[in-house]
């Protein structure tokens, strides 16, 4: 069974939101990651701004891809805590997280969530798509079209991060 036919790609629903702080958990170092509270905000004012890759054989989530639209011309640290932020109509989106578990990775998840938000933001009218990391991961976002801007004035979990764009 390919990745096709196995994973359903769709959008967040409030059901979702404990298994989406589970994986958070599971990705994430205690002081980068988004609380239970922070998420089910997140999903409730912007579910569509979430791409899940869900198995269907084992009926669970694998991993996730969030984000937040806005008109602001810089990645704030306040988008990860503040789903109130989401502009509905906003040209520039702000990733929050891509997250797959550990038992599925390397099978391409991780990929097919990035192109397929790529291109839902192309059709949504999105302009932009800004995104922040850790410096070891600059090559994998070149991979997908993203620039490195420089050194991010993100502090988020008092780490340095790297900001990046994807011009649509």
């Amino acid at each position: 069974m390919n990745i096709h036919d196995r994973y359903i790609f769709r959008t967040a629903i409030v059901a979702d939101t404990k298994e989406l702080a589970d994986i958070e958990k599971i990705c994430f170092p205690e002081n980068e990651l988004c609380s239970y509270e922070n998420m089910k905000d997140r999903v409730d004012h912007a579910a569509e701004d979430f791409l899940i890759a869900y198995d269907q054989v084992n009926r669970k989530i694998t991993g996730y891809l969030s984000g937040m639209h806005s008109s602001s011309e810089a990645f704030l640290d306040a988008f990860f805590t503040n789903a109130s932020l989401q502009e509905d109509n906003a040209k520039n989106c702000y990733l929050l997280s891509l997250e797959v578990r550990p038992e599925y990775r390397r099978k391409g998840i991780a990929s097919q969530l990035m192109e397929r938000y790529r291109d839902k933001e192309k059709t949504r009218g999105t302009e932009r798509i800004y995104l922040t990391c850790h410096e070891h991961l600059i090559p994998f976002y070149e991979d997908f079209g993203y620039e490195h801007i420089g050194p991010s004035p993100s502090t988020w979990g008092g780490e340095p991060w790297e900001d990046m764009v994807l011009y649509l």
